[in-house]
């Protein structure tokens, strides 16, 4: 095993060594001791961040945590957008959007955006704080993993900070026009906002699950190991495939059964819904007794007409962009896993990292539409409508959500695991580490 140098980073001398595989492609490796700050380890493989301790705090990550939960009643509940038309006060929350929406004939729509934007987001703080405050408090239970295994899981599917620059494009595109005033509301969204990106920030994960254990310490001679897919811990194959992880609760297995089947599923489910986002109007607005359609590519191109190049960029990026890059990656690794291809498995892994992590800012034009629906509202005079590619477009950014969740990178890595196993029986590398 090769060294690893630590630079300036503090060391406990203490701290033990352990021993972890990569979720991203499977590489059984040594970690540098625990106990070190300022230190950020990767994979010697795939180059997945296994461990940051830059800059993360689970006292901050707590803080930021619990004042997120205690504002998000009052982001749920007042309003965050008021205008008057002509005398007429008309005031936006976020679940009078919700409500529109589903009035409209689109109760499906309304629901996923009700759990995005109401529900999941208390479950996300609620079980993230539960484990924070267990840490805190040393107190070990045996389902803190799965808490946090689930807080983790719903940090993609909450969205306020998604919701805070649907709420700016939808000001933007209002206040040219009309008055439009901030509510108390308004500063709620914006902190919690900034809330949830600070805990995401501050989270540090692996001294989480080493708090929560157990970890891998030791490797037994002659052991054929497999990690676990979320959190890596390493188990016995004979003994673990198939069954739950011990620290996580999730499902351990070396290959996840079933995966390419289902993404392709997803995928082409995805394509089909893909022309129509963008032949329909996304919303529809009627302005003294005229009914104009907007497309997406319809709603950037006003937007630079408006001079507003950045809001433009956003949508265009966030609407246009990353759903066709997420279908056109995913095609891309059920072929490369189909074809055995062992070229760009670095990449490729890179890639589903991005497309994991950009895959919600989609939501972005679907939550502007929720914004402005109840300002825009004057009886005979002035009325804004869902168009048809709303329900097509959330498909197809739910969908390939959904595919990129369930599929299993370490499958990209198949072929190289076989022919490494062919060479020697155990293949353990040390993880590299910058501080």
């Amino acid at each position: 095993m090769s060294t690893v140098l630590m630079g300036s980073a503090d060391v406990d001398p203490h701290a033990e060594h352990g021993y972890l595989c990569c979720p991203d492609c499977g590489l059984l490796q040594k970690l540098p001791r625990t106990g070190i700050r300022g230190l950020n380890t990767y994979c010697g493989r795939c180059g997945a961040t296994l461990e940051r301790t830059r800059g993360r705090s689970i006292n901050a990550a707590l803080a930021m945590c619990l004042s997120a939960l205690f504002l998000l009643l009052p982001m749920n509940l007042l309003p965050f957008l008021t205008v008057d038309i002509f005398g007429v006060h008309h005031t936006s929350i976020v679940y009078s959007g919700i409500a529109g929406i589903a009035a409209q004939g689109w109760p499906v729509v309304a629901v996923i955006l009700a759990l995005e934007l109401i529900i999941l987001p208390f479950f996300r703080f609620g079980f993230l704080a539960t484990v924070l405050l267990g840490i805190y408090h040393d107190y070990h239970h045996p389902h803190l993993g799965k808490l946090f295994r689930w807080s983790e899981r719903l940090d993609q599917w909450a969205m306020p900070d998604v919701f805070l620059i649907g709420c700016v494009i939808g000001y933007g595109r209002v206040a040219p026009f009309l008055p439009i005033s901030i509510g108390i509301g308004g500063y709620c969204v914006l902190a919690v906002s900034f809330l949830t990106l600070l805990t995401r920030a501050s989270l540090d994960r692996r001294e989480i699950w080493r708090r929560i254990g157990p970890c891998c310490q030791h490797l037994e001679e002659g052991v054929e190991y497999v990690g676990c897919p979320f959190c890596g811990l390493p188990h016995p194959k004979a003994e673990a495939e198939g069954q739950p992880c011990r620290r996580c609760g999730e499902r351990v297995w070396r290959y996840r059964p079933d995966t390419g089947i289902r993404v392709l599923a997803l995928t082409l489910a995805g394509f089909f819904c893909y022309p129509f986002a963008y032949l329909y109007p996304m919303e529809s607005n009627y302005q003294l007794g005229s009914l104009q359609g907007y497309t997406i590519m319809t709603g950037v191109h006003k937007l630079i007409q408006a001079n507003f190049y950045v809001f433009a960029a956003i949508i265009f990026l966030a609407s246009v962009l990353t759903p066709f890059l997420k279908l056109f990656g995913l095609s891309w690794f059920l072929i490369s896993i189909h074809g055995h291809s062992q070229r760009w498995l670095r990449g490729k892994t890179m890639l589903f990292r991005v497309i994991r992590q950009i895959g919600r800012w989609s939501h972005i034009d679907v939550f502007t539409v929720a914004v402005f629906l109840p300002l825009m509202h004057l009886s005979g005079l002035l009325a804004v409508y869902v168009g048809k590619a709303l329900p097509f477009f959330l498909a197809v950014v739910v969908i390939t959500m959904f595919a990129t969740e369930i599929f299993d990178p370490r499958l990209l890595w198949q072929k190289v695991d076989e022919q490494q196993e062919q060479d020697e029986s155990v293949f353990v590398n040390t993880a590299s580490a910058e501080s």
